[in-house]
Order: C-alpha cells, then sequence, then structure tokens
C-alpha cells in the first residue's frame, strides 16, 4: 500500500473523525504538580545545579527519601536513593511522575530488577501497551519488548537497528502512548546510547507566527510511512496483514498540549507522518522535515549513555527520540552487546489520573 492509497483509506477517513478527541485530549487544562511548589522548571533546575533536591516519599521513612539532580543537558534528572524492588506507592510514583512530566525525561540508575518486578513499575504508569510487532515481545510478558543485538532476530539489521531515527512512540495510534521505559539489562563497553529531544524547548523557540502555523495543522500517520532524513535508517517492518490492520491510519494534530503541565510541544514529526493535511503532499513533506530537522538541533539533544541497571523513562508527549546504530553480538558477553527492556504506557498513574477526574 503507498502513501496514497493509505489517505484515502475507509480506516482513515473514520479515524479523522476523532480528531476532535486528540484535540480535546491534547489540551486539558492544566493541574497543579504536587511535588515542584518553587517555580518553573527553569528556576528549579538553577536550584539542582547548585545542589541536590530531596523528596519525601514517606514522612515516616527517612529510607524512602531521593535524591534529585539534573542530567548534564538542558533537560533530565536522575533519581537516586531508590531502590524499586521496596514498596512501591502512589505517592512514590506521583513524585516520580511529576518530576517526569516537568523535565521530560527521568533516569534511575543502579536497578536489580527481574521481569516480573520490571513489569509491575511499569504497570503503574497507566495501562501498558503491546506493540504492533509481535515477534519483539518477551516470552511471558507481552508487554515488554526486547531491544537488543544478541538474539537471533537481531542478526536482521532491520530489526536490530530499526529505531535509529527520531521517532515519537505511539504517534502512529488513536490513544497517545504517553510514557515509555528502558531498562540497561546488557550495556556494551562503547555505543549503544539513545538519543532525546526536549519538544517543549523546540516550540518554545519557534517564531510566534511559526507556533500559530504549527498549531493550526495536523498530520497523518501510519507506522513507518514518513520520510526518513539522511543517515537515519528504516523503521523496523510491519510483517504481515494484522500487524499493519492493528495500526490503521491515524490523525493527529503537530502541537499537543501537555494535560499536566500545560506546556505545548511539538508532536510526532518522525517515522509515522506521512501527510500534512491542510497542505498539498511535497509541501507538506518539506514542511514536516523542516520542523524535524529544527527540534532535533544540538541545543535539544541528549544523549544518554546507558550504565548497567538504569531505568530510562521518557515523556511521549513532550520528547522524540532515535537509537544510534549497533552491530550484531555473538552473544550477552561480548563487547558490545546489549539489551534493554522496554515498556510504555497509555493513561496516567493513579493519583495523576485523580487530578485529572
Amino acid at each position: 500500500m503507498d502513501r496514497m492509497s493509505r489517505c484515502c483509506s475507509p480506516v482513515l477517513c473514520a479515524s479523522m473523525s476523532r480528531i476532535s478527541w486528540l484535540r480535546q485530549h491534547a489540551f486539558i487544562p492544566t493541574l497543579p504538580l504536587a511535588s515542584c511548589r518553587s517555580g518553573d522548571t527553569r528556576n528549579l533546575r538553577a536550584r539542582m545545579s547548585r545542589q541536590k533536591l530531596w523528596i519525601h516519599t514517606m514522612p515516616d521513612k527517612p529510607s524512602q527519601t531521593l535524591s534529585v539532580a539534573p542530567l548534564e543537558a538542558p533537560f533530565g534528572v536522575r533519581v537516586g536513593n531508590l531502590d524499586l524492588r521496596g514498596n512501591i506507592n502512589e505517592r512514590l510514583i506521583e513524585n516520580l511522575a511529576d518530576l517526569l512530566y516537568r523535565h521530560r525525561i527521568l533516569v534511575i540508575n543502579n536497578q536489580s530488577l527481574d521481569h516480573a518486578q520490571y513489569y509491575h513499575f511499569g504497570q503503574q504508569w497507566g495501562r501498558l501497551i503491546r506493540h504492533v510487532l509481535d515477534y519483539l515481545r518477551v516470552p511471558g510478558y507481552p508487554e515488554m519488548m526486547a531491544i537488543g543485538n544478541t538474539q537471533e532476530k537481531d542478526r536482521d539489521a532491520a530489526t536490530r537497528n530499526g529505531a535509529v531515527h527520531w521517532h515519537t512512540d505511539g504517534s502512529y495510534k488513536i490513544e497517545p502512548t504517553t510514557v515509555t521505559m528502558l531498562y540497561a539489562r546488557v550495556v556494551p563497553k562503547l555505543g549503544g546510547e539513545t538519543l532525546f529531544n526536549d519538544m517543549v524547548a523546540a516550540y518554545q523557540t519557534l517564531q510566534p507566527r511559526q507556533q500559530r502555523l504549527a498549531e493550526s495543522r495536523t498530520a497523518k500517520h501510519f507506522f513507518g510511512a514518513a520520510k526518513l532524513a539522511p543517515g537515519e535508517y528504516p523503521v523496523t517492518p510491519i510483517k504481515t496483514d494484522k500487524q499493519a490492520k492493528a495500526v490503521p491510519p491515524v490523525v493527529k494534530p503537530l502541537v499537543m498540549r501537555h494535560p499536566i503541565t500545560g506546556h505545548k510541544a511539538l508532536y510526532g514529526l518522525g517515522q509515522s507522518p506521512f501527510q500534512v493535511n491542510e497542505l498539498p503532499q511535497a509541501e507538506g513533506d518539506t514542511y514536516l522535515g523542516e520542523l524535524k530537522a529544527h527540534a532535533t538541533q544540538p541545543q535539544f539533544v541528549y544523549r544518554h549513555r546507558y550504565a548497567l541497571g538504569d531505568i530510562v523513562l521518557f515523556d511521549c508527549l513532550s520528547t522524540m527520540h532515535s537509537g544510534t546504530p549497533i552491530d550484531f553480538a555473538q552473544s550477552t558477553d561480548a563487547a558490545n552487546a546489549r539489551l534493554l527492556w522496554r515498556l510504555s504506557t497509555e493513561g496516567f498513574p493513579t493519583r495523576i489520573s485523580r487530578r485529572l477526574g
């Protein structure tokens, strides 16, 4: 199926009727953050640059006090003094969620979780999603994906490097993906990093007229249908009709307002958008390419080099990300071996959902 025939599909016509739902979902009024009461993100990061902050998740248990420090980037924070094998309570998740939504990326170091413990942690963030590419799922945990370079499936470069392009998880689905987390189980001595960008800052640095234009436009999305920029790798392919039918084309706005923080951000500029509804095809392709090039400039990008036990959570409504190329490894003991466990969610943690009503 080519891109233009997708535009005319009955499924797409049906999905376009839901654009009003998407806009309503994307423009929920701002709600107060529970654990950050000291001004905007810039002021908070300035404080953190001078000293670590401490968040008390359980007043009667000092051991549950978290340390929070900024990443070496304009966005993102790192959390310490936390063992996720212990008591994961709603207040802890609410504090972590507030940090994530405000700072886009949350890195939790030095974790030692098995499949069940990691799965339980992921469940606290919303409804876990089963990815359309079922051949990447972890046996026994269909919502968990194994992203690596040591299994037989990873001999295929299209599978192994199929996320080496800028994208927003779930931008091709009707229900937006809200959070994705990557848990580093095996890390290479060199390479295997993930790039993240700040779509809030990218939006804020557009000229006012450019912001208004972007806010007035929508794009059609289908898994893997977007044009790639030079240096990007092809998308991990859909291999069956069943997989394709699971993700029919949808329409999304190019700018979303975050339902928790109220920040506006560019949205879904890579991997799946294949036509801007308000522009001719060629003009729309150019426009999407220009927005994506703007949003992925170095000043908006953080490069995460994994340490064993890292769990990296990112807000899919405020970021894009890209893998980096990696060769096949003969075993998990090889110097270049890498394995990440991925979970993604729809919706929000319980206490955040209560704020939304």
